[in-house]
């Protein structure tokens, strides 16, 4: 093992020649880099070294490039010169090779590669960490997202999505990741289209997947009828003929949609995870399929969940998408909202988290600066009357009296506040820290 750690030591003498020939490092501090080196060597090249071991040289030998290009800059030197970049991946290669079970060495890699921008290491380490952990969603998931953000190619960063699904069809996260990849390249065209004022012409995202691999997640395919169009796939981003976002196959939300489809298919009966889809939907404001998105996430759940009480606070929810509480309708839209809420208060099961959902949301809709003050009246008067409901039918919890207490006491109504606090103190004693 000696032997060994001296031949990788061997392998950067000249490197170190030339830092002292260069004066970048003196000789003392040269002596010093060889006696950190030579221990890291020694170190990773005994029977019993371990990945943290590995992971501190790296480390090590990251800063130690900071500083040379620091004073490489400083001294104003120029022309080719040995970099640390190339020994740091070489000492990468080797822990992973070791270590090809430690996810945290491959991050490690993956990141450093990233930084240098060096994309064909970039693309060869993504393939070999892939290979050892396919069932590792976060490698599939920071895959795709480099292959979008960086290489602007969303026909990779999908098949990257499909192919991790293919060995984790139960992953809630890598689904939900791959609706979010959908819809944040849809955002950016639109808004790309914007930025270009193209009226007529709309942007088509790619949906190019891997015909070849029977595997593979289908999503709607846009035929040489829909464009009616011949060209680059950028061409096609950039010029497509339909007349507007309502026609287009891709922005109409086929393809989010399709992946929800399947992803409640894989995963059925669980009304959280068609919820995790809901709220994803209702984030993205601003897309023309934000409302079909939206009401078809609340269908599904209304079609296995009826009753249930994410189903009927969805439901609710689904009625502001959309609308902001500057907008005209505003003030219509959170009259029917009161309404229904209380329509569905004696069908929801369990009422009391009913009542949590939609307490919590209302109170989020008072932290709104351009709230008007009248549709805040209106907001605080229905709050405490779904507070007082809900402690009349044994449906209030700890949180909900906290809530109140401190709604009464945001309304100038202190005395009143205690008095609810008293009553929640006595019948949830564990909330008198938070009460605090």
């Amino acid at each position: 093992m000696a032997d060994k750690a001296r031949y990788f030591l061997e392998q950067s003498i000249p490197e170190l020649k030339e830092f002292e020939k260069k004066k970048i490092f003196t000789k003392e501090e040269i002596a010093a880099i060889t006696k950190k080196r030579s221990e890291f060597e020694h170190k990773v090249n005994i029977p019993g070294c371990k990945p943290v071991d590995y992971a501190r040289y790296v480390e090590y030998e990251m800063n130690l490039e900071a500083l040379r290009k620091k004073r490489v800059q400083r001294l104003g030197l120029k022309g080719r010169s040995y970099t640390g970049s190339r020994k740091i991946f070489f000492i990468l290669d080797r822990a992973t090779r070791k270590f090809h079970g430690d996810i945290g060495l491959w991050m490690q890699y993956i990141d450093f590669a990233k930084k240098e921008k060096a994309s064909k290491v970039l693309l060869k380490v993504f393939a070999s960490a892939l290979k050892l952990h396919p069932m590792k969603t976060e490698l599939w998931i920071y895959a795709a997202r480099h292959a979008m953000e960086e290489n602007g190619d969303m026909t990779e960063a999908r098949s990257f999505m499909q192919r991790g699904l293919r060995f984790n069809k139960g992953s809630k996260l890598l689904w939900l990741e791959y609706t979010k990849l959908e819809l944040v390249y849809i955002a950016k065209i639109i808004t790309r289209r914007r930025l270009l004022g193209i009226d007529q012409q709309e942007e088509l995202p790619s949906n190019k997947t891997n015909d070849n691999d029977e595997e593979m997640i289908e999503l709607p395919a846009i035929t040489g009828e829909d464009l009616s169009h011949e060209g680059s796939e950028e061409d096609k981003l950039e010029n497509s003929p339909l007349n507007s976002l309502e026609d287009n196959p891709a922005f109409n939300g086929a393809i989010p949609l399709a992946v929800f489809d399947s992803a409640i298919k894989e995963i059925p009966n669980d009304i959280e995870f068609i919820f995790s889809f809901f709220n994803l939907f209702a984030s993205f404001t601003g897309l023309p399929c934000q409302r079909k998105l939206v009401t078809h996430s609340v269908n599904c759940a209304l079609k296995d969940f009826p009753t249930t009480s994410l189903t009927l606070f969805m439901e609710i929810k689904a009625l502001f998408v959309g609308t902001e509480v500057i907008d005209p309708k505003f003030p219509s839209t959170l009259g029917h909202a009161l309404s229904k809420i209380m329509d569905s208060i004696s069908n929801a099961t369990p009422r009391t988290e009913f009542y949590q959902h939609i307490t919590s949301f209302l109170l989020d809709l008072l932290k709104q600066k351009d709230l008007d003050p009248a549709m805040e009246t209106v907001i605080k008067g229905a709050l405490n009357k779904y507070f007082k409901q809900a402690e009349q039918d044994g449906d209030i919890n700890g949180d909900m009296y906290l809530a109140w207490s401190r709604l009464l006491h945001s309304s100038g109504k202190e005395r009143a506040g205690q008095v609810v606090l008293k009553r929640g103190l006595e019948a949830f004693p564990n909330i008198a820290i938070e009460a605090k």
